[in-house]
């Protein structure tokens, strides 16, 4: 009698204790790592790429998701932005892959763990009515900052017409001042970004010789962080990664309300936005699923990193090819996508 009464309480007993433990590791995994809480130094900048920074800030979700963001407006110089980034002024900002490899190369730490945006056409090559063509930019002088990714434009662009950069006469100058040389007739050409390369074309009267949308994926820009804090926070960049996803997707569902949002920012018409994000694509998490996986062509950031690292040792910046992964870090978008219960394609890299 007493064995009858015993045998299903400890049964009871055990199915209590093992579901609880179930209960507590499934919870446990599931439970989403706290943020520090410390401040976050983001780079901001009147530009498709980083629209969603702007839009997260004014929608409250880096507040939301725990994160200290503290915007820092850097629209007077991108390059200058750069350098701020790499001196630890600060905490992430965007870059052209070129740019960012550029970098690595001059010792910084830098890691990027998002592709935020793709030119195509933003990016251009502007002359004078009389050259018709990239042939007839053989001997004359063009603007651009000198050891960026508007040189390796050009070099790329240069190469399929059979020419070289020693072909040309480089001025070095910032780009936000190449506009300005162009319209004071003090360079034949220049190699800049929009809004720069409008300008450029109806002060200077000016033709477009060449734009990115001819070669897209080709120029890709990506969020970064300095390895260093990604050691150290790497539940904020996490978080910051998720707070990207969910305001690209809303960029995505709203496009009108987003747009306008940019528009009131920055003084600007909502077409005028929009305009920019047409000529500049913003990639979701899709688009970051293959860029971060490794394959030859432009389509991945791997593939595009080792055009550019082979263009770097040619033109004698580096002896040396870089290890990618070093620098393409690809789990805080890998953990995004198995969050959101989505199969990875076989071709993602593996962990760093």
């Amino acid at each position: 009698m007493l064995k009858n009464i015993i045998v299903p309480i400890i049964i009871t007993f055990i199915v209590i204790v093992v579901t609880t433990v179930w209960w507590l590791y499934e919870n446990k995994k599931n439970e989403v790592p706290k943020t520090t809480g410390l401040p976050i130094k983001v780079a901001r900048y009147y530009w498709p790429g980083f629209y969603w920074v702007e839009i997260a800030d004014r929608k409250g979700w880096f507040k939301e998701s725990g994160l200290n963001v503290e915007l820092v407006d850097t629209n007077q110089n991108y390059y200058a932005s750069l350098d701020d980034m790499a001196s630890g002024k600060i905490d992430t900002n965007g870059f052209y892959l070129y740019d960012l490899i550029n970098y690595r190369m001059k010792g910084y730490d830098l890691v990027a763990v998002v592709n935020q945006d793709n030119s195509l056409g933003v990016d251009a090559i502007v002359a004078k009515k009389e050259i018709e063509s990239i042939l007839d930019l053989k001997g004359k002088t063009i603007g651009l900052s000198k050891d960026t990714y508007l040189e390796y434009l050009l070099s790329v662009i240069l190469e399929k017409k059979r020419l070289n950069l020693s072909d040309v006469v480089i001025a070095d100058m910032s780009g936000e001042k190449t506009k300005d040389a162009f319209i004071a007739g003090k360079v034949d050409a220049i190699v800049v970004w929009e809004p720069f390369v409008t300008e450029a074309i109806i002060k200077g009267n000016g033709r477009k010789l060449f734009d990115t949308s001819k070669k897209p994926c080709m120029m890709p820009a990506v969020t970064a962080f300095h390895q260093n804090f990604i050691e150290k926070r790497p539940h904020d960049v996490q978080m910051y990664v998720n707070v990207w996803h969910k305001t690209t997707e809303f960029i995505k569902e709203n496009p009108k309300d987003s747009f306008g949002i940019i528009a009131e920012i920055y003084g600007v018409t909502p077409d005028e936005v929009q305009a920019l994000a047409q000529l500049d694509r913003i990639l979701d998490l899709r688009d970051n699923v293959t860029a971060f996986s490794y394959g030859a062509g432009f389509e991945s950031l791997h593939g595009t990193a080792r055009r550019i690292n082979n263009f770097m040792v040619k033109k004698g910046m580096t002896k040396g090819l870089l290890d990618s992964t070093e620098f393409i870090d690809h789990r805080f978008i890998r953990a995004l996508k198995r969050s959101r219960g989505y199969k990875l394609p076989l071709g993602l890299a593996g962990g760093r």
